[in-house]
Formats: structure tokens, C-alpha cells, sequence
């Protein structure tokens, strides 16, 4: 039997996160096609190592509700369908505990309920009820607050991109654990693009799909078709707060949702929180990150590189959010606190790009720091879009088109 370096195939996925490995899964239920997924696994330790992912961590929120319309489809559309993944490939990653949102505008606060109501997602207020339903918590007095009860809370993406690519495994999806260099056309006329590997392995196949996350306008994977231009990408930093709590802890907040709040804080203009998640190494951790301020920008493959290798995100960051947690939890036990950092990738116009570019050659980037929650239905749009021009969505195909700029010479 050919290896899946000698194999053409259907569908090439450079790229094996979130969007890449969701991609693979609904490629591989189309009949008769040849699916493969290539990318790297997550690097034990991290220094060393040149490419990194948004899902080496083991909680990302889930939420329905949106300002923008495009990201509160792709996010419904993908929890719809999580309890199906996870009863079909014997894989939890899914933890419904509810999302509270938390503003102090007001104006913002109507359009988010006249979202939802519009949307038929039901999001409760509960401005003048919250410290009943959660009396452990401490917001704003003058604060807006809403609660998804249901059909939200929060993913372990670790976990998700596993149940996807055992799906699309037991589908019959090939998984290459390989860092990708180069996209070109093949110089037959057989195969559609070559794909070659940093340690030199090729792939062919009719048609790709690049779902590398920031990384794909990092590396020469558009030069053979959009020579001079990369993905219009903006790479920003985040770093997070992981404040280390005791188990006693963990149950006594065992009811805490997932919370966003764009109520200030000292520099902070508000904070996004994870509720007690019991991590790998045995501990419990309460996990939170920020909001515009303390985003740093990134621009070449080593500063990204840098950052994710060092594992401490900003420190002054790192100790604001834990008195920001302090505040919101009065009397949290805390054992340790540590910091990490990771990146998001933000279009111009804060919607993602799922397109085709050229014949056979399709994108999906720019997660805007919304797509852990969306990479399902995100993944399923593209994989229908590459190999069947399909395009059946409320969300205007217009409205996801990939936007170029300039390749950047430093």
C-alpha cells in the first residue's frame, strides 16, 4: 500500500488545530474523497519548536450570542453539534456550565439582547438578579448582565481537536504529524498543487486548504498564487492568568459559568474567566485573560516563536488579571499563580476568510479570537466549499471573502 507521502489525495488540510482538524472531519464524509490532514502535534516542551496552535490548553469559552452576526451562526451552528461528536468518537470536550456577559454600557447591552432575541437564543437579563443566581460573584453595581443558560460554556480544545480527527479518521482521513513548507503546482498535470514538508516528503492533490491560523502568512504558502501578497492578518499576543486553587475551592465554585466582562479594572478594559477546570498536571485552575490592552503585535515567525517558547506572557498582565479574579471572587483560595501566552490572528474587518482563492486552493483564517468556539461549522463550510463549490449558509458568501495585503520585507 502506498504511504500517504507517495498518495494523491482528494483534499490536502495544511494545518491540524481547531478549523484544520474540523476541515478533515467533514471532508472525510463526502463520499469518495481522499482526505489527509497535515500539521504538527503540540511540541512537549515548547522550546525548540518553530509553530504553535490556539488549542494547547484544555478551556476556550462557548457562547452563542454575538455582536457580530457571522460569529453567533458559525458558534450555534458548532455547539448544535458537539454532543453528537462526543457520543460518536467516545470523546468529551464539551462542558456546558453557562456564560454570563457583564458591560457597562447600556446601548451596547440592548443590541446584544436584541441580538439574541432576534437569533432565537433566549439570553436571560439578569442585571438586577445576578448575585442571587451566583452568590459568589462580584460585578459592578451600575453593570448590564446576561446569562446563556443553556447551549453554552466552555470547550476543551485539546479534546476537540481529538474527537475530530478520530472522526475523521474512522472516515478514512490520512494524519501526517509534519510542518509544511511550501504549496506549489504540481509539475504534472495529473495532481492539482505539490505539497512539501520541511524534512522534505511531498504530497499531491486536486485541491488544499490552508487552516494554519496565523502562521499561514508566515511561511511561503500563497507565493504561487498571490505572488507579492499575503493573507491580511493581524497577529496580537494575549496573555492569561492561571491562578492555581484547591480542590475544596474548585467545589465550592462548581457552578460558575464562563464569564466576559468589558466592566474596567484598574488599566484593564475587562477580562474574559474560565471556571475551575482540573488540568493535566492533577490542579485545579481558574483561568482568565484580557481584553484590548496589554495585546502586543507580532510580526515575523521568530517573534511568535519567542513568545510562545518563554511561557510567561507579560508578567505586569499576569498580575493584574489575578487582582482582577480577587475582585470577582472574594476570598478565592489561591495556591500559585502563573501566566502563558498565546496569539490570535484578526482580519480587517473582524469577520473570517473562508474562500477559495484560486482553482483548487482554499483558505480559512482569522479566528479574531472567536473561532475555538466556531471551528466546527467553520471547518464544515470550508470542506464543502473546496470539494463541492457548496455554499449553504445565512452568512453571506461576501462576507467571509479573503482580503489580501502586501508581503511584508523586514
Amino acid at each position: 500500500m502506498a504511504s500517504s507521502q507517495e498518495k494523491a489525495y482528494d483534499l490536502v488540510i495544511v494545518g491540524a488545530g481547531m478549523i484544520g482538524s474540523a476541515s478533515a472531519f467533514y471532508a472525510s464524509q463526502i463520499p469518495g474523497k481522499s482526505v489527509c490532514l497535515i500539521g504538527p502535534p503540540e511540541p512537549v516542551p515548547r522550546k525548540g519548536h518553530e509553530i504553535f496552535g490556539c488549542w494547547f490548553d484544555e478551556g476556550r469559552i462557548c457562547r452563542r450570542v454575538a455582536f457580530e452576526h457571522t460569529w453567533s451562526v458559525l458558534a450555534t451552528k458548532s455547539i448544535d453539534r458537539f454532543r453528537t461528536i462526543e457520543k460518536m468518537t467516545g470523546i468529551n470536550f464539551y462542558t456546558e456550565s453557562g456564560f454570563v456577559f457583564a458591560i457597562k454600557s447600556e446601548n451596547e447591552f440592548s443590541t446584544a439582547m436584541e441580538r439574541s432575541q432576534k437569533s432565537g437564543l433566549a439570553a436571560e437579563d439578569i442585571t438586577v438578579s445576578w448575585k442571587k443566581v451566583f452568590p459568589y460573584l462580584e460585578l459592578p453595581e451600575n453593570a448590564f448582565v446576561f446569562w446563556e443558560r443553556d447551549n453554552a460554556g466552555f470547550i476543551n480544545p485539546r479534546q476537540l481537536v481529538k474527537a475530530h480527527q478520530t472522526a475523521a479518521r474512522q472516515s478514512g482521513a490520512q494524519i501526517v504529524q509534519k510542518i509544511v513548507s511550501t504549496i506549489q503546482p504540481a509539475t504534472d498535470s495529473e495532481h492539482g498543487w505539490e505539497i512539501e514538508t520541511e524534512c522534505g516528503d511531498k504530497l499531491h492533490c486536486a485541491n488544499v486548504l490552508v487552516a494554519a491560523g496565523g502562521f499561514a502568512g508566515l511561511k511561503p504558502l500563497f507565493r504561487h498564487v498571490a505572488p507579492g501578497l499575503v493573507p491580511d492578518l493581524e497577529l496580537r499576543t494575549q496573555t492569561v492568568s492561571f491562578l492555581r486553587i484547591p480542590e475544596e475551592e474548585a467545589q465550592r465554585l462548581k457552578t460558575m459559568p464562563t464569564i466576559v466582562t468589558r466592566c474596567p479594572f484598574e488599566n484593564l478594559d475587562g477580562a474574559y474567566v474560565l471556571p475551575p477546570i482540573k488540568y493535566p498536571d492533577g490542579h485545579w485552575y481558574v483561568k482568565l485573560g484580557h481584553g484590548r490592552v496589554y495585546e502586543e503585535k507580532m510580526r515575523t515567525l521568530s517573534e511568535v516563536s519567542e513568545w510562545y517558547a518563554k511561557q510567561t506572557g507579560i508578567p505586569e498582565c499576569v498580575d493584574c488579571l489575578t487582582r482582577y479574579m480577587k475582585y470577582m471572587l472574594p476570598g478565592l483560595k489561591v495556591e500559585e499563580v502563573s501566566g502563558d501566552g498565546c496569539l490570535t490572528s484578526h482580519t480587517p474587518n473582524n469577520e473570517p476568510y473562508i474562500d477559495l482563492i484560486a482553482p483548487g486552493f482554499g483558505v480559512t483564517l482569522g479566528g479574531n479570537g472567536y473561532a475555538a468556539k466556531a471551528s466546527d461549522e467553520i471547518g464544515r463550510l470550508a470542506a464543502r466549499l473546496v470539494l463541492l463549490g457548496e455554499w449553504k449558509s445565512e452568512i453571506p458568501k461576501d462576507r467571509v471573502k479573503m482580503i489580501w495585503k502586501a508581503e511584508a520585507h523586514l
